[in-house]
């Protein structure tokens, strides 16, 4: 009898929680050794075009995870699962203090949460950071395996939640580089200019991701210098109100929200993150697959374990605005190697080397991460 896998997402909306998902499950329903479910709470976004069409999908119909908590646990029950696999944070914490109830009624389901931030730093960014804090420190040890995506993220959890800390392991995100490139060659109207030097940054436009340090260090380069800002959010506004207060309004293109962000990030010549902190950022992933360096702030969340300094990008301490500006000078004089460029991620977070470690997990074989 085959193993019964069963994912629990919100919705798939494009979002990184929300593409692993269905990474993680498409992986385990093609190798054919498990019949896989996805509980998803309202069956909703572009994402649920990618499952795979043996994917048996579970739809609560609920407007939220507050709301559907009971129907996602009665769903839970009938199908009886080996594995129950958590994909995003608020979702785990909403599952954590039921798991030992559950636990009267399955006795053979392994419960397995996949972290998605640094938790310490998220909860302090949420309306009831002692709420959250109290309950991570009470209630996140039920379940069996928690995944880290980053050894900062693993650090965190070991050392501000303790009673959690045996269960943590850490598995990095993996990178499908074959589609990256794929994606990379379809057309996009936009026009790059090869007068110019062009950067770009993709991300929602929220304050964590700072974007405003980003246009001072910008402010500090020469004329020649042209950013490109791809993403939208609630930041939008005052970004564009501090462009046009440092007089860049014609070196800085903000070209919103676009679902295949990789035509872009093909034709320009470096990239730029200057988050607070991250999870473990795919898109440095997926610039590094298309040979495009990186400059970064040394941030927490997983950017120091994917920076090979001098080998794939650069990195500079967290808020330091004008040496952000000079290692951006450097990094286009540097002469980066396209081909070590790939070599870095594809020689660490391939999906054939990350996803064997899930598998090592759900399949209970040794890890080769360990603890």
């Amino acid at each position: 009898m085959k193993q019964k896998i069963v994912g629990v997402i919100h919705e798939l909306t494009m979002g990184g929680a929300e593409r692993m998902m269905v990474n993680i499950l498409n992986h385990f329903a093609l190798d054919g050794k498990a019949n896989i479910h996805l509980i998803i709470f309202k069956n909703i976004g572009v994402l649920k075009e990618q499952l795979a069409k043996n994917i048996e999908i579970h739809d609560l119909e609920s407007s939220s995870v507050k709301m559907g908590i009971p129907k996602c646990l009665v769903e839970i029950y009938r199908i009886k699962p080996h594995i129950l696999f958590s994909g995003i944070g608020h979702l785990n914490i909403a599952l954590a203090p039921f798991i030992p109830l559950m636990r009267f009624f399955l006795r053979d389901t392994r419960w397995i949460a996949r972290e998605t931030n640094i938790v310490s730093l998220q909860n302090q960014e949420s309306k009831y950071p002692k709420l959250f804090d109290f309950l991570y420190n009470r209630v996140y040890k039920n379940f069996d395996v928690i995944i880290a995506q980053s050894k900062d993220m693993k650090r965190d959890l070991e050392s501000n939640y303790p009673k959690c800390s045996s269960k943590v392991t850490l598995i990095n995100n993996p990178i499908d580089i074959k589609k990256v490139v794929k994606l990379s060659k379809e057309s996009s109207d936009f026009l790059f200019s090869d007068e110019k030097i062009n950067l770009i940054t993709v991300g929602t436009l929220r304050y964590k991701k700072r974007h405003d340090l980003l246009l001072k260090s910008f402010a500090l380069l020469p004329d020649k210098y042209r950013l490109i800002i791809v993403g939208s959010g609630a930041e939008e506004s005052r970004l564009k109100r501090i462009v046009v207060a440092l007089n860049l309004k014609e070196r800085v293109v903000f070209a919103g929200h676009q679902s295949n962000p990789y035509p872009y990030i093909k034709h320009v010549d470096l990239f730029i993150l200057t988050s607070e902190h991250e999870g473990f950022p795919n898109v440095l992933l997926e610039a590094n697959a298309l040979g495009l360096p990186i400059v970064s702030f040394s941030s927490p969340g997983g950017i120091t374990e994917i920076i090979e300094e001098g080998i794939n990008g650069f990195t500079v301490p967290y808020g330091k605005v004008e040496k952000l500006a000079l290692k951006i000078e450097e990094a286009i004089d540097y002469g980066f190697n396209k081909e070590d460029i790939v070599d870095s991620v594809k020689r660490r977070f391939s999906e054939e080397i990350i996803f064997l470690h899930y598998e090592n997990i759900f399949y209970n074989k040794r890890s080769s991460r360990g603890v």
